[in-house]
């Protein structure tokens, strides 16, 4: 593509725009040198870079390549030996970390952005060199301590150096012999090392070495003998600390070095996708799309493609309200001429064709409607406004022709070529003959050509010259304004005298120049002008045809959608049913599957009833008789006895003569029994307690008759006793295993004997026996509610439970 012709297309200012949406100079490069492709794989590889860039800007319109810098300077003098300054070595690194996020981003979409991800897929793998600078250099471009072992060490010895000069001096300043010589008590610095005001009078007391001299005189700028060294041997360490640091810049630089291709590759890479991010991001702001892309066909070919089909087509340069045209080219004929008025659009409508199929051919989207379509030109040539040439003395006729000379040489079967306002400039009936053979000499080679004209000679060679067709743009008399819209297949008419008409021209002038017009030439005007009528109220027709279509579109949406919306609810409504369903099913299955296990419960409890039952029947029979005791029983509180019929020993805790029972205290419950069911055996007596002894005399009556101490322990041996239950259960002691269990039986117990408020004492304790029973209390089907006993009734230290009724 000859750059000449771009610029008439006015191909720099679409750059400019894109150059404007770059993120770094190295894209802005690749901007420059930017031009059309003429093969269509790469063409079509562009437009997938651009399309990807574009579907992610609409997802995360932030997207891009953020940090980057390009570097190639730097890493060419690193590459020659040079030392790279630490500011040079936080642009490679930030340059890296550039590549390695937009690098990751990309793996991450490469489904959605193929072509994308093959480009980032070049940036190469630098994160060791990264890390290198970043580990020698601060965010500042400072060079840290931690770039070697040597830095660390010749800073603190520089500190240690510095903070001994500054004490010496400080000291100096504050002894009475500095005070008086002193022109005040500061410390400054000349040439590099520190010096005191001593007064032009006492300049021989302060031993030292003069640095300077105020503008006065009266004060000399003195470096005291006594900080000489100190001073050396901190400026000493300061030497020593360059160097270093001139050593590890030049290490990093060979790092550079050895890295120089990967790092050169990764900013082309880099430079690549910025570019195509921009190119997205100007299609997002224009509206554009991507067009349809093919080859041009070779004459000949049977069924051969337009080779431009853009509909609602805009120039991208234009602002404020653009008037879109539609134009085709190559399907019925290859030379399209647009006749028209002045100021009507014509050029605009020939720059917007070649400037659109530059845009596509350099990989940008097109400000035009969906189902346009460009074809791949070798070539695309034009000769658009007056370039007359002061240097080379010609004319503006001449000009054209020279361009439209070169347009003939060079055009061929695939190239599309611009001629605005051809054969002007010279005598109307030479111009208008001349353009009529350019025009001939173009449909035989088969160029593919857009041209503008005002010759009424050219609108009657398009109707009888094969290939070649008629176009207008609109003027609307009226208003004297165009329209801008291109109609295909209708040539525009004279406006002149309509134009002058509604301007003030004498009505006498305008009808005598309509008299002396060639008759034919009127009654084509006529004709024209009766064609266009026609036109404008089918067009009118058409616009409110579209209206009602458009109205109808809108009731049959607004039904669809309350339709839809109704179905919506209905499917609503029968899914929250069906949930419902599921839920009551699964409600009831749980109810079922609870009362199973209480089922299961209740018939074991009446199985182990029907066994306690059956052994208290036993125990009810004759047994084998026993010597009787008398009427004094020879059992007396606190002796050790053994009940011969459960084969377990206990404590006696009161002895009644009169009723003929012995209580016996077993495992802290206690049981009545008859003294031949008991035998003595030998064990240390216990001391009876003054109450129980009152017992034993008949004094008091025993508590035993109350429910909790008639209830027999069941873990404790009295398994095969049968005591009604008692009203409160002591769990106190026991591990939390044996209080589950035995509060687990006992609440069957108390149930099946028809109890419905029994207390649980399981003490306070650590805690853990008390939350086993809430445990225990919170997931039994025989508990109805449970809670923490009255402070009067052992608060923490019990539970009330009421059982099921």
């Amino acid at each position: 593509m000859l750059s000449r012709y771009l610029k008439t297309l006015e191909f720099d200012k679409v750059l400019d725009l894109l150059a404007q949406r770059c993120t770094f100079s190295a894209s802005e490069a690749l901007v420059a040198d930017l031009t059309p492709s003429v093969d269509l794989t790469e063409v079509i590889r562009r437009q997938d870079a651009t399309d990807e860039s574009r579907r992610l800007l609409e997802v995360r319109p932030n997207t891009g390549v953020r940090g980057a810098r390009d570097i190639r300077g730097h890493v060419r003098r690193a590459a020659v030996g040079g030392s790279l300054n630490p500011s040079e070595l936080l642009d490679i690194a930030g340059t890296i970390a550039a590549g390695r996020s937009i690098r990751n981003l990309l793996d991450r979409q490469e489904l959605r952005a193929p072509t994308l991800a093959r480009i980032a897929n070049r940036i190469a793998d630098l994160d060791e060199l990264e890390n290198q600078i970043r580990l020698a250099i601060d965010d500042e471009g400072q060079v840290l301590d931690s770039a070697s072992e040597q830095l660390r060490r010749i800073r603190t010895s520089m500190r240690q150096a510095y903070d001994r000069m500054m004490r010496r001096l400080n000291e100096l300043i504050a002894s009475s012999a500095f005070r008086e010589a002193l022109q005040d008590p500061v410390v400054t610095m000349r040439g590099g090392r520190y010096v005191v005001p001593v007064k032009a009078d006492f300049r021989g007391r302060v031993r030292g070495i003069i640095h300077d001299q105020s503008a006065s005189g009266a004060t000399f700028f003195v470096e005291p003998l006594q900080i000489v060294e100190l001073t050396n041997t901190w400026k000493q360490h300061g030497i020593d600390e360059e160097r270093e640091i001139e050593r590890i810049l030049k290490e990093l630089s060979d790092r550079v070095h050895a890295a120089q291709y990967g790092l050169i590759e990764t900013v082309e890479a880099l430079a690549a996708i910025d570019l195509s991010f921009a190119m997205g991001k100007l299609a997002l702001e224009m509206e554009a799309t991507r067009p349809a892309l093919s080859k041009v066909e070779p004459p000949g070919t049977p069924g051969r493609h337009p080779v431009v089909r853009l509909i609602a087509a805009r120039h991208p340069l234009l602002r404020g309200d653009v008037v879109p045209i539609d134009v085709d080219l190559g399907d019925q004929f290859d030379v399209l001429l647009i006749t028209g008025p002045n100021t009507g659009g014509k050029t605009v409508a020939l720059k917007t064709v070649g400037l659109l199929a530059a845009m596509a051919q350099a990989g940008l989207q097109v400000p035009a409607a969906e189902g346009s379509s460009l074809a791949i030109f070798s070539g695309l040539y034009a000769d658009i406004g007056d370039e007359q040439s002061i240097e080379q003395s010609l004319s503006t006729f001449s000009s054209h022709i020279t361009r439209i000379v070169e347009i003939l040489r060079l055009a061929d079967w695939s190239s599309l070529a611009l001629m605005d306002e051809i054969g002007a400039g010279t005598d109307p009936q030479e111009g208008a003959a001349l353009s009529r053979s350019i025009l001939h000499h173009l449909v035989d080679s088969r160029v593919y050509t857009i041209a503008t004209t005002h010759y009424s000679e050219l609108k009657t060679f398009a109707y009888a010259t094969p290939r070649v067709e008629n176009s207008s743009v609109e003027f609307d008399t009226e208003s004297l304004r165009p329209t801008y819209r291109l109609i295909i297949g209708l040539p525009g008419r004279s406006n002149a005298l309509a134009i002058a008409e509604r301007l003030g021209m004498p009505t006498s002038i305008i009808g005598g120049a309509r008299d002396m017009a060639h008759p034919t030439e009127r009654r084509v005007d006529e004709l024209l002008e009766e064609i266009h009528q026609h036109l404008s109220q089918a067009r009118n027709d058409r616009a409110e045809s579209v209206q009602l279509k458009t109205a109808a579109e809108r009731a049959n949406n607004e039904l669809r959608n309350k339709l839809l919306a109704v179905d919506r609810e209905r499917r609503s409504i029968l899914e929250q049913a069906e949930a419902e369903r599921e839920t009551i099913i699964s409600e009831l299955a749980r109810e079922a599957d609870e009362l199973r296990r209480e089922l299961r419960g209740l018939r074991s409890e009446r199985e182990r009833l029907a066994t306690i039952e059956g052994r208290i029947a036993g125990l009810r029979a004759p047994t084998p008789a026993r010597e009787p005791a008398g009427p004094s029983l020879p059992f007396a509180v606190g002796d050790t006895v053994e009940i011969v019929t459960l084969g377990t020993t206990g404590i006696v805790h009161a002895v009644n003569a009169g009723g003929g029972t012995v209580e016996v205290e077993i495992g802290g419950k206690r049981v009545r029994v008859k003294p031949s069911q008991i035998e003595k055996r030998e064990a240390e007596r216990r001391v009876a307690s003054p109450r129980e002894e009152a017992v034993a005399a008949g004094h008091l009556v025993s508590s035993s008759t109350s429910l909790s101490e008639d209830y027999a322990d069941s873990n404790r041996g009295f398994s095969e006793a049968w005591a009604p239950v008692e009203s409160q259960l002591d769990l106190r002691g026991l591990t939390t295993e044996e209080a589950r269990y035995r509060l687990d039986r006992y609440l069957n117990d108390a149930y099946m004997e028809g109890a419905r408020t029994v207390r649980i004492v399981h003490g306070r304790g650590t805690g853990a026996v008390r939350q086993a029973v809430r445990d225990v209390l919170a997931d039994h089907p025989l508990v109805s509610s449970h809670e923490m006993a009255p402070p009067r009734e052992g608060g923490e230290g019990a539970t009330v439970v009421r059982l099921a009724s």
